[in-house]
């Protein structure tokens, strides 16, 4: 079981000052539209992974900023990514992040700096790093098959200690090598890139068609669903229209409950009025008539003309207050039914879209890991002014 523990909280204040930071930068005003659905949809991202970062459910904090970078590639985000990872297990990428979030940007606050470089020192403790070198330039490197980017790389290449496949491609040229990572070791992998050796040849044409027929099919695999999520901007803003949705549908529908039992009870208070009025119970009905109904023979209100005219009044009021709370409701059903049917919508197109593009070539990751998942264990001590303490990590 993964634990993370914070020996004092003077990390976690850092962190979700960063968040709240990060949140008021995020606030620029853009030209277009669809620039500001994009900016409001990562916003709300942000927000939904500060909260789960502050109850200290680092899972679907990670969630939340994996989709709100894909949005927003602001640096704020990135960092608070790169924290939600420590402390859900997923140190490898926050060993990447961390070290993305210090090599771009170069205008952070000492504090954030300080931050960033601690958390990368935490993570690097428990995993391994490889610095890869290619002999070409514009080469696409792959890790344990998931493309990992191009030659030359931007850093080093962060590992879960166990054996990995490192291969890089190149207009028909490749180059693979097995690595091993180990907690806290930094090693250098060197690649030459070379075009296939031909295959034998083989005596006889029947020979030939017959080695063709029984050539193993490529290997297919379906990649993982949160990892395929988070390398997919089209998907990132499918689960965001869905969650938009499913949101903005449970408050519109909760508007519309409200507005109805206030309709409801102004409905009560006209049936009051009309007794007083004319000694019995009108139904709503008469607020569309009011004249001709006051116009009736009998009323007895009719012998104080200062009371009726009060009355009349209030009844008004309340006809008036009734038909408002029912529009309302009705505009707030309306919207309701709207959004979750968009919420809906893109959720099944986001699943659809998932079955049809995450099928990829080659080992899967599952085949290409070995060995058994090692327990690991880091203390990062953290030193800040007027603070002295740490952070245990692991695994355990």
């Amino acid at each position: 079981m993964r634990r993370d523990r914070h020996v004092r909280s003077g990390l976690t204040q850092l962190v979700t000052a960063a968040a709240l930071l990060g949140a008021l930068l995020l606030i620029p005003v853009r030209a277009h539209a669809q620039d500001d659905v994009t900016l409001s949809m990562a916003r709300e991202r942000f927000k939904e992974g500060v909260a789960y970062f502050d109850k200290k459910d680092f899972a679907k904090a990670r969630v939340a900023f994996l989709q709100a970078y894909a949005l927003k590639k602001h640096p704020s985000v990135l960092l608070n990514l790169a924290q939600s990872e420590l402390r859900s297990g997923h140190e490898a990428d926050a060993a990447k992040h961390f070290s993305q979030y210090l090599r771009e940007h170069k205008d952070a606050t000492d504090n954030e700096r300080q931050g960033a470089e601690t958390g990368l020192t935490a993570a690097k403790a428990l995993v391994g790093e490889i610095m890869l070198a290619v002999d070409a330039t514009g080469a696409e490197v792959y890790v344990d098959g998931d493309l990992e980017g191009q030659t030359p790389l931007s850093g080093a290449i962060f590992l879960a200690p166990g054996s990995h496949e490192l291969q890089a491609r190149k207009e028909g040229k490749s180059a693979s090598t097995s690595v091993t990572a180990a907690a806290g070791q930094s090693n250098s992998v060197s690649l030459k890139l070379s075009a296939p050796k031909p295959a034998a040849p083989v005596a006889g044409a029947a020979s030939t068609a017959a080695g063709e027929e029984n050539a193993p099919e490529p290997e297919t695999h379906r990649k993982a669903f949160f990892p395929w999520l988070g390398s997919t901007p089209v998907a990132m803003i499918g689960v965001g229209v869905t969650g938009v949705g499913l949101i903005g549908g449970g408050a519109f529908a909760l508007g519309s409950k409200s507005s109805y039992n206030s309709a409801e009870d102004a409905k009560k208070t006209i049936e009051t009025t009309a007794v007083e009025i004319d000694g019995k119970s009108t139904p709503t009905g008469a607020c569309n008539d009011i004249d001709n109904w006051l116009q009736e023979d009998g009323l007895p209100i009719y012998d104080d003309p200062a009371t009726r005219q009060t009355r009349v009044a209030e009844y008004e009021q309340n006809c008036q207050q009734y038909q408002d709370n029912i529009k309302a409701g009705d505009t707030f059903k309306t919207l309701a039914i709207v959004s979750l049917s968009v919420g809906g919508a893109a959720a099944i197109g986001t699943i659809i879209y998932y079955f049809v593009d995450s099928k990829e070539e080659g080992p899967s990751p599952d085949s290409a890991r070995r060995g058994k998942p090692q327990r690991r264990l880091a203390f990062v001590p953290v030193y800040e002014p007027g603070y002295a303490g740490g952070i245990v990590l692991g695994t355990f």
